[in-house]
């Protein structure tokens, strides 16, 4: 035999080989699909009480209300999410495989089973869960369902073993403060920083106290946010007793909430060490937070205020001119975003691109903000690097003075108020163009 046609032999024979081992493998897996059978016939939703019976504890589940809650081995309302997984898992289980029960169930962990499940399904229907050791292959758990007859042993997904097993505290609900965030009109925060507090008005949020200023809406809203979605890590404490041991009897960081029904919440903070605790005052209970979580309501004055060095709507500027190290530039806004040059007279008419004249003044943030700003800082404005006039469509003109570089800060000042603004210096690349860098 030619060595070419020994090559093409062997080749044949290898083909043949792997698609022969493949299709066993797929039919068998196939068939084993085929075998797996629903174990209950209940909806997630028919689903009313979950019991689990374990070694060391039994937690029982009970849903009212269409909400659940643990009354069992503690009083509180349980974690949605994860008891609905729960129900989720119960009413998809499938049975993979059966087998005739022997007398000696403790080779498959039945004997003594390491956890029982017992939940009520449709029409009052009880339903019974004993899960032993898991198989071979640890992807499934021997299990006994119900009162089978004859008695037979179930596989089932290892996954249910995880879901008994789950500790307590991953069963209860862990929020903060039961606070839905859409519902919080008022907020006042006092940490070591001082008191700041907050009012949601149909513009957005306001800073009161310590002084009447806007407030930085997006960070406002990212601490509602964090109050209503945040969770605790563990409780260290079921008791409100010995609060100075947790640094609760003298909280850091207190706040205080008031929803849209007038319903306040409170909610305290503090660090011990290296650890953190906080208190809900409505729960006895004291909880360990993160730092991430507890860095999250630390705030300052300056982090809650608003930082934007003017508030202007872009498509309502008719006009603006920018004076800076290349030139004057004078540019119109006709129909919105259709930006026509004005100055110079050479480029007069042409198109261009007006958001280069806007957005670096609309996203412009102030790093530190100057109330009454010292003669120190004034000074650096006398002769501004970059002087722009906004006029809107009524006639009404702002001025924006921006200082050269002090550093890689700097100052900007607005005919709108007193207050001067710390930047960074992106904004002087971002405005200090040449007219031809606008045209089309």
């Amino acid at each position: 035999m030619k060595k070419s046609t020994l090559i093409v032999v062997v080749i044949a024979i290898a083909l043949g080989c792997f698609v022969y081992f493949y299709d066993s493998k797929h039919t068998r897996k196939t068939k084993a699909e085929e075998t797996a059978k629903p174990a209950f016939t209940v909806k997630p939703g028919e689903i009313a009480s979950i019991t689990i019976r374990r070694k060391d504890n039994t937690v029982v589940l009970d849903k009212k209300g269409g909400t659940w809650e643990l009354s069992k081995p503690i009083e509180s309302e349980a974690d949605q999410g994860t008891v609905d997984g729960i129900a989720n898992d119960l009413s998809d289980l499938s049975i993979q495989r059966s087998f005739a029960a022997t007398d000696d169930l403790s080779k498959y962990g039945l004997a003594n089973p390491a956890a029982t499940i017992e939940f009520q399904g449709a029409k009052g229907a009880q339903h019974t869960i004993q899960l032993g050791d898991k198989d071979f292959s640890g992807d499934a758990v021997y299990a006994l369902v119900d009162k089978a007859n004859p008695p037979k042993i179930d596989l089932l997904p290892v996954s249910l073993l995880d879901d008994a097993n789950k500790p307590v505290n991953d069963l209860r609900d862990r929020s903060l403060i039961d606070l839905n965030g859409a519902e919080v009109t008022g907020l006042s925060i006092d940490d070591p920083s001082g008191a700041i507090k907050l009012t949601k008005a149909p513009t957005g949020w306001e800073i009161t106290e310590p002084r009447t200023t806007a407030a930085d809406s997006e960070a406002v809203d990212g601490l509602v946010s964090s109050l209503s979605t945040s969770k605790f890590t563990d409780v260290a404490s079921e008791s409100a007793k010995d609060l100075g041991r947790y640094g609760l009897a003298h909280p850091a960081i207190k706040l205080d909430v008031t929803a849209k029904n007038g319903k306040q919440f409170h909610l305290v903070l503090s660090k011990k060490g290296a650890d953190f605790y906080g208190r809900d005052l409505e729960r006895p209970m004291i909880f360990t937070v993160n730092s991430t979580v507890y860095d999250s309501f630390d705030k300052k004055f300056f982090d809650l205020r608003d930082k934007e060095i003017l508030h202007f709507d872009p498509t309502n500027v008719a006009t603006v001119e920018v004076k800076n190290a290349n030139g004057s530039v004078e540019c119109a806004q006709g129909k919105i975003d259709e930006w026509k040059m004005v100055q110079p007279a050479s480029d007069k008419g042409k198109s261009v691109e007006g958001w280069k004249l806007t957005d670096p003044i609309e996203n412009a943030r102030a790093k530190q903000i100057w109330d009454k700003p010292p003669a120190s800082v004034l000074a650096h404005l006398k002769k501004p690097a970059i002087q722009i006039v906004l006029t809107d469509k009524s006639g009404k003109a702002t001025t924006i003075e921006i200082s050269g570089a002090v550093g890689d800060s700097v100052y900007v000042r607005t005919s709108a108020g007193p207050q001067v603004y710390e930047l960074n210096t992106q904004i002087l690349k971002d405005l200090g163009f040449k007219a031809s860098d606008l045209l089309i």
